[in-house]
């Protein structure tokens, strides 16, 4: 695909995403879509061949952003805690942002109608996120009193400690988000406990 091809398919997800967020799912056509991008109806369907094809797109964009942060932050630094907080504030960073939220909400209304929509979110979402943390964790095995043994466990505690009740209450709209000092006392909680759970108590 050349560059200016590429250029479009973005303008094309970017302007698909900012509507499905607006305005939901169903609400939105692809014609509106094609003027908002802007591209041609031609065009527009020869890059995606219907609307759940591009809402798909955009779910799959987004995770890959989201698995890219967590990914990068993924580096081992020497300093356990440091290298956790690291991990937890790229993954806080990404879930608790307004527009990740609002196709969490998105996500959830079209599952009814759309069910695949929910293993292609916790695939392309998820999975490489759990699989970045536990790479992780498979690496430090141990670091003093502190001990790895059961990787996949660990790594879906550490992610339950960061999206507990903080998550779903911005998720159902009582909170709007988490400000930035909110975001930095959960990842220090979170990491607290999280060594807390796997320290050697003699």
């Amino acid at each position: 695909m050349t560059q200016l091809s590429d250029a479009k398919r973005d303008a094309i997800l970017v302007a698909a995403s900012r509507m499905f967020l607006a305005e939901g799912f169903s609400a939105v056509s692809m014609d509106a879509i094609a003027l908002a991008a802007p591209v041609s109806k031609p065009t527009l369907y020869n890059y995606f061949p219907g609307k759940q094809a591009l809402f798909l797109a955009v779910v799959e964009r987004d995770c890959a952003r989201l698995a890219a942060a967590v990914d990068s932050a993924v580096a081992d630094e020497g300093d356990l805690r440091t290298d956790l907080e690291t991990i937890a504030r790229a993954y806080v960073d990404i879930v608790y942002a307004p527009e990740c939220l609002a196709l969490y909400r998105v996500i959830i209304a079209e599952l009814r109608h759309f069910p695949e929509l929910g293993r292609l979110t916790y695939d392309s979402g998820a999975i490489p996120i759990i699989d970045a943390i536990s790479r992780y964790l498979r690496g430090v095995g141990s670091k003093g009193d502190v001990r790895f043994t059961k990787v996949k466990e660990s790594t879906l505690l550490l992610i339950g400690l960061l999206t507990g009740d903080e998550f779903h209450r911005c998720l159902l709209g009582l909170a709007t988000t988490l400000s930035t000092r909110e975001r930095g006392q959960l990842v220090k909680r979170a990491v607290e406990c999280f060594l807390n759970a796997h320290r050697e108590h003699g």
